[in-house]
């Protein structure tokens, strides 16, 4: 019977141990003797850190694409009308009444010397293209 009132107290202190843990508990005593809270909250912080580093660049991404797609629409449509007017001059100039008419050679001359500083200026506008011969 002696041993019986032993365990008793013992399971009884273990009883008492685990409610009073668990009071401790639920009034907000923790014991974290290793600080694994703390490192647990700094990992969350530093994926939360890299979260929004990564959405800012995607972000970032996302806009440039937009930039670069209007930037290219433009372009686009530059060289559509440009190739629409160059059509239209080369039609104008092909039918006109003087089209067969030679330039006098110091008119040729000058319209040389503009389209070569037209060139200088806008030297991807003048890539490939040669200087017409106006005899030929």
């Amino acid at each position: 019977m002696r041993e019986l009132r032993s365990w008793t107290w013992v399971a009884g202190g273990v009883v008492a141990a685990v409610l009073a843990l668990a009071a401790a508990h639920g009034l907000g005593l923790r014991w974290d003797p290793f600080d694994l809270q703390g490192r647990r909250l700094e990992a969350a912080r530093s994926r939360v850190a890299l979260a929004e580093a990564d959405a800012h660049a995607r972000r970032a991404e996302r806009d440039g694409d937009h930039t670069v797609s209007r930037e290219a629409a433009v372009v686009r449509d530059t060289e559509l009308e440009v190739g629409r007017v160059t059509a239209t001059a080369i039609q104008q100039a092909r039918e006109a009444d003087d089209a067969d008419t030679p330039l006098a050679p110091d008119r040729v001359r000058r319209l040389d010397d503009h389209d070569r500083e037209l060139c200088r200026h806008a030297p991807a506008l003048c890539a490939g293209a040669g200087t017409a011969d106006p005899a030929g």
